[in-house]
């Protein structure tokens, strides 16, 4: 705009230096020319100047104009993409001026930061169409007016790490990256980055590393459980090689009781190794269901069986409420699994003489089934995490009864790849119920069979 102004302004300076030459020639050449002849003459002249300096000046004004026509075209579309992906950003996305105050941030940012959301991704100063159509989206040159709506930052957050490092950003014109944690109904971890933007603007990228500081914890804590759980068969079976080998081996009762102790050992370590295997195909994809029609009543029927000849100690009742009549929809080796693994807790943290439950219902095309006992019950600071990977919530119990503790991870993970799910509920001193749905089946008894 500067550029056309100067143009213009030569022009009709030199259109002023011809007027004044043109006055000297004619004053010149012709000094007996009549004052009305003069005039006419000068005012023709004058004319023909003012119009070739306005046609000049017209031109380069329309061509003006439509070079702002179209860089506003251009800001239009630029606000509209940066305003796509703000809003669809999973990460929140804060823009300061040297004020400190939000002059942009997305719909992620305002659930983070309770911000109003009907503000997010337009510009803090609600500047004026005229003022956007001049490009001057997020503009330094337009950051002294005052807008309808402008939040400071210590409006969204009054954590100093946050407020120090924009403060920073902007004074020393420097990246920074830091781990701040943000407290609303739970507590969330963030990795920020920010880093200078443009003159006086300082942009802040808040990464939620929320879940990855979970997972990197379940990880310490799975390896840490794991060490524990082969120590204890390890040591146990170093003892007793130790004490055959120190003259035990020539006694034959002693000899019995620690092979047979170092069996039992052994065979513990090859069912963690063997679910800890089975685990890792399931969560990999590497498992693939072979789906088929299950008549349930008969499968937890084996199942019950099964357990009951295995433990021959337990004095353990069941009881049952499955319809004969109930089919569902899965891989049946699996299912036996994920039956297997729920009894077997249901009686090994029961009571002595007490009673688990398994009922059946339809629902929505899903069967619930749900497993019930009378146990010692979870505690409710357990409960989100029973399904973790060898995550014990009583340590005392856990030493009192044999397992992996991986059954319940492998549960969780075989019934999501049935598409359905699992839950617990319990009562602390007075039992646990898990209950987990499956696709019911269409098929009815008489196709199928004696199954």
């Amino acid at each position: 705009m500067m550029t056309l102004e100067r143009r213009v302004w030569a022009v009709t300076l030199g259109a002023l230096l011809i007027f004044v030459a043109y006055e000297i020639v004619k004053t010149v050449l012709f000094p007996h020319i009549s004052i009305i002849n003069s005039h006419v003459i000068t005012v023709i002249v004058v004319a023909v100047m003012t119009f070739f300096v306005s046609r000049y000046a017209l031109d380069r004004y329309s061509q003006a104009l439509v070079e702002i026509q179209r860089q506003t075209a251009i800001t239009e579309e630029t606000n509209r993409l940066l305003a796509g992906v703000l809003a669809t950003m999973r990460e929140a996305v804060i823009i300061v001026d040297s004020q400190m105050r939000i002059a942009l941030y997305n719909e992620a940012a305002a659930r983070v930061f309770n911000l109003p959301a009907a503000d997010a991704g337009t510009p803090g100063a609600r500047k004026s169409e005229t003022a956007l159509s001049r490009g001057e989206f997020l503009s330094a040159e337009s950051s002294n007016v005052e807008p309808a709506h402008s939040y400071r930052l210590t409006d969204a957050t009054r954590d100093p790490a946050i407020n120090s490092a924009f403060k920073q950003a902007l004074e020393e014109r420097a990246r920074f990256e830091l781990r701040v944690e943000i407290a609303e109904r739970e507590r969330r971890s963030f990795q920020l980055n920010v880093a200078p933007l443009g003159s006086d603007l300082a942009v802040g990228v808040f990464f939620d590393i929320t879940q990855l500081e979970k997972l990197e914890r379940v990880r310490r804590e799975f390896f840490a459980n794991l060490s524990h759980e082969l120590r204890t068969p390890l040591t146990a079976m170093l003892a007793c090689s130790e004490t055959l080998l120190a003259g035990a081996i020539n006694d034959t009762k002693d000899r019995n009781r620690f092979l047979k102790a170092l069996h039992k050992h052994a065979e513990r370590m090859n069912d963690l190794i063997s679910d800890i295997s089975d685990l890792s195909a399931i969560e990999s994809g590497q498992v693939k269901l072979s789906l088929e029609p299950v008549r349930l009543d008969r499968l937890v029927a084996e199942v019950i069986a099964t357990l009951d000849s295995r433990r021959t100690d337990s004095n353990i009742s069941f009881t049952t409420s499955i319809s004969d009549s109930l089919f569902v929809l899965a891989d049946r080796r699996r299912l036996e699994q994920i039956l297997y693994n729920l009894i077997d807790n249901a009686m090994k943290f029961n009571r002595p003489g007490g009673l688990v439950n398994l009922t059946a219902e339809t629902e929505d095309g899903d069967v619930m089934i749900s497993v019930a006992d009378t146990g010692i019950g979870i505690a409710a600071s357990d409960l989100p995490r029973v399904f973790e990977r060898l995550y014990r919530g009583d340590k005392s119990r856990s030493s009192k009864t044999e397992g992996t503790g991986l059954g319940l991870a492998i549960v969780k993970h075989l019934v999501r790849a049935h598409g359905g799910e699992v839950s617990v509920t319990s009562d602390l001193g007075r039992g646990s119920r898990f209950t987990f749905t499956i696709p019911a089946s269409a098929q009815v008894a008489e196709s199928v069979g004696q199954r």
